[in-house]
């Protein structure tokens, strides 16, 4: 097995708990709480591979760590990967869940691989800008290439082994850009809730928040926040911080004339109600945080918000929610800290800078969290925590190229299946509608991100099964069914 690597000691990050329950807001694959791998077919290897594949001149070397489960497998079978993304190695999902149950019935040889710079998979020595270098999807999807071709020669002794991917998330991006690049090592790839598009401005994140307030909530559950943002927000252009400072409990009393403050104080109580509504991927949690802001005995909303927050984040003394404060996390470069080595803040942080924005704005007229949380914030953040060089044209050319390297929401690929919940926020990000040869979009009804990873349960909507049944007629169709000849008339 890979051996587990000691998390460094460090003092503790004020906002570290608050941020990592931020995670919500792009969710890694649900793992349950406290699984231990039973299975003697799951074996930990490493993959040596380049540092940096573009450079002739630079020969150095990593390892990257993945697991290998043979426990299906028969001579012809194909080859499964569940790739890796921005969260440490696991192997939950080729042990369990739907795409465990297809390998199954079709003998496959499952693996799942971690992505270069996250868990203990590093290339470099430590996360500071300057080696943030090689931290690309580019690089990335080279080690996934490469890999692919090791394990077609080396493990699984087969050229000809078909190779299907599974990718959710930002790994759904890559395993959809690997079948575009490498078409020869790649032949199908079903992408649960991938964020397939790059996007500066991702405003339309809060819309769908407040649909989701109304829907699953109502709509005096929207108005109270709404009018609690913008009572907050008059409240300063009135230069009455000190109210907002004392009712919410911040560490650092909020400065009316510093934006950034302003700024990062109102993204936090964004995020916080956003956590809320996204805690547990179902339904219940909005009805439960609207059922929460109507029974308080407060007297005014932006008291019934503040008190919310104060028992949402019980753990905490008072609320670090000013700017230097906020970007403590990600500033840190040891690579065993957890906040890198388990939840991959400053990685995670340093791909949205360069490559893909994601930056969840409040700029909608139609979205109850105000008018404060804007980009001047995300690009301020950007250059705080990775240098000046970081300028607004650097973050809007990263996405920009991102974009027009893969095709953004129009990758033109075939032999790939999308699927989404209609819940999701990210699903706007997503691919929702799309017709190529063998390919396909599925929407889940009722649904959050990847519901569709678990093995088919009677708990399951009649929807959500005849999902799955199709991700398994796709992925057979990919595997068995010859390519049908284009015939001009």
């Amino acid at each position: 097995m890979v051996a587990a690597v000691a998390i460094a000691e460090q003092k503790k990050v004020q906002i570290t708990p608050v941020v990592q329950r931020m995670l919500n807001t792009f969710p890694k694959p649900e793992v349950p709480e406290g699984y231990v791998s039973t299975n003697p077919h799951t074996i930990g290897y490493k993959f040596r591979t380049r540092v940096d594949h573009f450079d002739p001149q630079n020969r150095a070397t990593f390892e990257f760590e993945y697991y290998s489960n043979d426990e299906f497998y028969e001579r012809g079978g194909p080859i499964f990967i569940f790739v890796g993304g921005d969260w440490p190695l696991e192997q939950y999902y080729i042990e369990r869940g739907h795409f465990h149950d297809i390998a199954q019935r079709t003998n496959a040889w499952m693996f799942t691989n971690e992505h270069r710079y996250y868990g203990h998979s590093s290339p470099v020595s430590d996360y500071s800008t300057e080696n943030l270098r090689y931290l690309t999807v580019e690089q990335a999807m080279v080690d996934l290439a490469e890999w692919i071709f090791h394990l077609r020669r080396n493990v699984v002794r087969d050229t000809n082994a078909k190779v299907i991917l599974l990718g959710t998330g930002y790994a759904g991006a890559i395993a959809t850009w690997a079948r575009q690049r490498y078409p020869h090592l790649v032949d199908g790839v079903w992408a649960s809730s991938g964020k397939i598009e790059a996007r500066f401005n991702f405003k339309e994140y809060a819309e769908e928040i407040g649909e989701l307030l109304r829907d699953l909530g109502n709509d005096e559950c929207y108005s109270r926040i709404w009018r609690a943002f913008r009572t907050a927000e008059n409240l300063m252009d009135a230069g009455r911080t000190e109210t907002v400072t004392e009712m919410f409990n911040t560490c650092e009393p909020v400065d009316e004339e510093n934006m950034l403050d302003v700024e990062t104080f109102f993204f936090n109580v964004k995020a916080a109600l956003q956590d809320a509504v996204l805690r547990g991927q179902n339904v219940e949690a909005t009805a439960a945080l609207c059922e929460a802001l109507e029974e308080s005995t407060e007297e005014t909303d932006i008291q019934v918000i503040a008190q919310w927050l104060q028992e949402f984040y019980f753990f905490l003394d008072c609320m670090p929610f000013d700017f230097e404060a906020h970007t403590d996390a990600f500033r840190l470069t040891e690579i065993g800290y957890p906040e890198n080595a388990n939840l991959g803040l400053r990685q995670r942080v340093y791909q949205f800078c360069t490559e893909f924005g994601w930056f969840l704005t409040a700029d909608s007229a139609d979205q109850p969290f105000g008018y404060r949380v804007t980009m001047y914030f995300f690009l301020n953040f950007c250059r705080s925590v990775f240098g000046e060089w970081l300028s607004s044209e650097v973050v809007a050319d990263g996405v920009h190229l991102t974009n027009m390297h893969f095709g953004g929401q129009n990758p033109r690929i075939s032999n790939v299946l999308f699927t989404n919940g209609a819940l999701d926020p990210q699903r706007d990000i997503s691919i929702t509608e799309y017709l190529q040869p063998r390919s396909n979009a599925i929407v889940i009804p009722g649904y959050f991100a990847s519901p569709d990873l678990n093995a088919i349960s009677g708990y399951n909507s009649p929807e959500l099964i005849e999902a799955k049944h199709k991700v398994q007629q796709y992925i057979e169709s990919w595997l068995y069914e010859p390519v049908t000849p284009y015939e001009r008339r």
